[in-house]
Parts: C-alpha cells; sequence; structure tokens
C-alpha cells in the first residue's frame, strides 16, 4: 500500500506544481488567471490569484514532506475549487478555465469531474495511511512514479480529452 501511496503524492504534488507554475509563469499570466475570477470584486482578484497558486505550491510541498498534512491541503483546496466551478455555474458564469494555464475552454462539469477524480486520489493516499504497508523498495518505486506521473498527465489534458470526446460524440 505504500506505493499506492507515492503514486498519489506523485500525481498530486504534480497537479498542483503545474498549476501553479502555470499561474507564477509571469506576471501577464497571473494577471490573466486573476481576471477570470469574476465573482470577486476587481481589487481582491489579483490577490486572490496570487493566494491560490501560493495554496497550490504548499499543496505540493507539504505533499512530499509530510503526507497526511499535503492530502489534506489538497483535499481542501480541490474541495474549494469544486465549490467555485458549481457557484460559477450556478449563476451562469462560464470563465475559462486557467488551472492549467492560459485555456478559452469555459468552466464546465468537466471541471467537477476532474476534481472529482483528484479528491479520490486523496482519498485513496488517506487510505494508504490507515493501512499499514510494506516500505517503500527501488522496485516499487519505479511502477509507482510513472503511475504518478501518467495520471497527472492525463488529468492536466483531461479538458482538452473532453473537449475532443464532446466533438466526436456530437458531430456523429
Amino acid at each position: 500500500m505504500s506505493h499506492v501511496l507515492v503514486a498519489s503524492q506523485v500525481l498530486l504534488a504534480v497537479i498542483f506544481v503545474v498549476s501553479a507554475f502555470s499561474k507564477l509563469r509571469s506576471r501577464t499570466a497571473l494577471r490573466s488567471f486573476a481576471a477570470t475570477l469574476g465573482m470577486l470584486p476587481g481589487p481582491a482578484r489579483l490577490p486572490a490569484a496570487a493566494a491560490t497558486a501560493a495554496a497550490e505550491v504548499a499543496a505540493a510541498a507539504t505533499m512530499m514532506v509530510f503526507p497526511p498534512i499535503g492530502l489534506a491541503v489538497s483535499g481542501m483546496l480541490l474541495i474549494a475549487f469544486s465549490l467555485w466551478i458549481a457557484v460559477s455555474l450556478r449563476g451562469g458564469r462560464r470563465e475559462p478555465c486557467q488551472c492549467f494555464g492560459a485555456s478559452a475552454t469555459p468552466l464546465g462539469p468537466v471541471h467537477l469531474i476532474r476534481n472529482g477524480l483528484l479528491l479520490l486520489v486523496v482519498a485513496l493516499g488517506w487510505a494508504t495511511l490507515m493501512v499499514p504497508g510494506d516500505p517503500v523498495t527501488v522496485a516499487g518505486l519505479a511502477l509507482a512514479v510513472p503511475v504518478g506521473l501518467a495520471g497527472a498527465a492525463l488529468l492536466i489534458i483531461f479538458d482538452d480529452i473532453a473537449d475532443l470526446f464532446m466533438e466526436i460524440s456530437g458531430s456523429s
């Protein structure tokens, strides 16, 4: 079970690092993300965008050093992001999702599905903490790390995959 925890840690840490980097890579990127926070008053958007990126960095860092804290922070962030999306959708707001960089894809149910999958990874990580496992081995790491990386890559491009699926199913 400890290797499942490692895969979960890698997946979640990569997700949050990529998300934070996409916001912090330049002032323009941070301002672009802040502009999507339309439910907030104008002056609060840039500080909220910076705080979001900082929380993502904190989640990734604590995930690797203190897994229980990292899992808790990750879960809280994902719940907060999901609530934000749900309230936005309910209010008819469809800002572009800039979760992993500049994107014209508007927030939608697919983002709630992605966050639900990430929350399942958090729950899986928690479950492995509750079960005593075998020590981590080099062979186990050789499998767990690529699995975590592949899962992160798939979830990062989830929007694109979902859009492609919708186009294919809609054009039939």
